[in-house]
């Protein structure tokens, strides 16, 4: 284990963002050039070759997704390669796409083998798909709300829906699937998903799938339709796209007293 004095923490965990090297953080690039591996769940081409540059040595950890491999046993191994090099040689890094607490499971089984193993973790936040979402969009939820779910979560636990609140529900288009790859339960499961939220949206009502760009050059990509057509959509949509469902309508105020005092103008 390193010099507490010399570096603060085992591991660090840090976010790559979404739009490649562009969302790196000069924190994290500090972090990166400061461990002593470095192990990539982005294989991104581009973000490997400049991970090469700041780090001394980079593992790819892509070849850990394997296509009809359980995603549980791919991040089982991911944690078990980063813990297993911060026991040998801290420190070490675990730099992943997005953001490292927005649904991304490798991070918390790191930190639950950290604790068990009395490794200190630090984390890094990165520019998560939910910000480039909201800059996609042009919205600010500030106003009405905002609703966050996983896709499956939402199914396997009947969550409530709020049509009055802009919902966002992650990973739509491969919802109820735990493998890597095209599941041949796919259109039943997009079809339950698009009957549940039924039950909370107009079959006309404007959705949005969302795809944010992955390179400065691109563009995001909104793919625009409706809930009674939402597993069609689904269906055809990039895997890595998010659902965005604005608000049926606003909610009335209930408290009229309290919005005519903070509508008032202060005092010159």
């Amino acid at each position: 284990m390193s010099d507490s004095a010399q570096f603060p923490f085992d591991i660090a965990v840090v976010g790559l963002g979404i739009t490649g090297v562009h969302h790196i953080t000069r924190e994290a690039e500090g972090i990166l050039r400061r461990c002593r591996r470095t192990f990539a769940a982005d294989s991104t081409p581009w973000v490997l070759a400049y991970l090469r540059t700041v780090s001394p040595d980079v593992a790819d950890l892509s070849g850990r997704f394997r296509p009809g491999v359980h995603r549980a046993r791919s991040y089982q191994a991911i944690a078990s390669d980063v813990v297993a090099a911060a026991v040998e040689e801290a420190p070490v890094c675990f730099a992943t796409y997005g953001h490292p607490k927005m649904y991304s499971y490798p991070t918390v089984l790191i930190q639950q083998a950290a604790a068990i193993l009395d490794l200190r973790v630090r984390l890094l936040p990165g520019i998560s798909f939910l910000d480039t979402l909201l800059a996609d969009l042009g919205i600010d939820p500030g106003f009405d709300g905002l609703q966050l779910y996983e896709a499956t979560d939402l199914l396997v636990r009947r969550r409530p829906l709020q049509p009055d609140v802009a919902c966002v529900i992650a990973q739509a288009p491969t919802v109820a699937n735990p493998v890597e790859g095209t599941s041949a339960d796919a259109p039943a499961n997009l079809a339950r998903l698009q009957d549940y939220l039924l039950g909370f949206y107009p079959a006309q009502h404007d959705v949005v799938i969302v795809t944010s760009r992955t390179h400065p050059l691109l563009a995001p990509l909104l793919q625009r339709t409706r809930v009674g057509q939402l597993a069609y959509a689904l269906a055809r949509a990039s895997q890595s796209g998010t659902l965005y469902i604005p608000p049926v309508g606003r909610r009335p105020i209930a408290d009229q007293d309290l919005a005519n005092i903070m509508r008032r103008t202060p005092d010159r």
